[in-house]
């Protein structure tokens, strides 16, 4: 039997998930639910309750925008390319600094560019 997939929200789960080291059983018991049940979450074969969704953004840092729609509504950060907010909200401390400095890098060549002080 083929199963129909609900939407991209699992997708996303699993890799804000993935870019944090969690394994499926680590959300699952954060969530109180089965390792078996995030399996079926990540491939969009089942759903998470409304409750669940929220503990996920918590446990992320993200907005429930971003979990069900992929995108970000919320202000300023609707402007900045999604990459970027992706880095910025991990956890991965290595990417963020090497965002950091590409942006100071960047910051200076515009000076630079355009003779600013």
């Amino acid at each position: 039997m083929k199963e129909k997939k609900i939407s991209g929200i699992g997708e996303r789960i699993a890799a804000l998930r993935r870019s944090r080291k969690m394994t499926q059983e680590t959300l699952a018991n954060k969530l109180d639910v089965s390792p078996k049940h995030i399996s079926h979450v990540e491939r969009d074969c089942a759903s998470l309750s409304l409750y669940n969704l929220v503990e996920v953004s918590r446990i992320f840092n993200c907005s429930l925008d971003y979990l069900v729609t992929g995108k970000y509504y919320d202000g300023p950060l609707n402007t900045i390319p999604g990459n970027i907010v992706h880095i910025l909200s991990s956890d991965d401390k290595a990417e963020i600094e090497r965002l950091l400095r590409y942006l100071e890098f960047y910051s200076e060549w515009i000076d630079i560019s355009t003779g600013k002080h």
